[in-house]
């Protein structure tokens, strides 16, 4: 099968238009010669609507960015985290006492409240021991609230991310 391109292709005309099938090569005029476009890829007639569907950024993102939507179906790009680490404790003028299941989230050392964003966003240990979200615990603002109190003196500590 060989290709016909267009007799009188303008600068940067693309053919075919949307290839939209797998396997299919468009082609870039420069002017003198028909140049294969390596960057495009072809979802597919079945899924050239789902693309179509969304508002896609104007430009390319920047190192280590990724694209995210809005759930909106609007496309932007994006850091989804800084790399900062936190430590975190809960506030020592309420510590555990055998009773008491819902405490405040601080960073460690001092009393600066912290929320974990996501609430998922934190890694828990007692004692040492790593604890199951939703099974021993679950993150409400920036409060920590365990399904069975703490023993008095046990060792806690958390740790998370920034998520921006």
């Amino acid at each position: 099968m060989a290709l016909v391109f267009p007799t009188a292709p303008t600068v940067s005309q693309r053919y075919p238009v949307n290839p939209g099938t797998s396997g299919v090569s468009q082609w870039e005029w420069d002017g003198t010669t028909w140049n294969t476009v390596r960057t495009m890829v072809s979802l597919g007639t079945a899924n050239q609507a789902a693309y179509n569907s969304y508002k896609w950024p104007s430009a390319d993102g920047t190192t280590k960015q990724q694209l995210s939507t809005d759930g909106a179906g609007n496309l932007s790009w994006s850091v989804t985290g800084t790399g900062n680490l936190f430590a975190l404790g809960i506030d020592s003028s309420n510590p555990f006492d055998d009773t008491t299941t819902s405490f405040p989230l601080v960073l460690i050392n001092t009393t600066t409240s912290f929320t974990p964003s996501p609430s998922t966003n934190i890694i828990v240990f007692l004692g040492g021991v790593p604890q199951t979200p939703t099974a021993a615990y679950s993150v409400t603002g920036s409060n920590i609230i365990f399904t069975s109190a703490p023993p008095t003196g046990t060792l806690f500590y958390a740790v998370t991310t920034e998520v921006v």
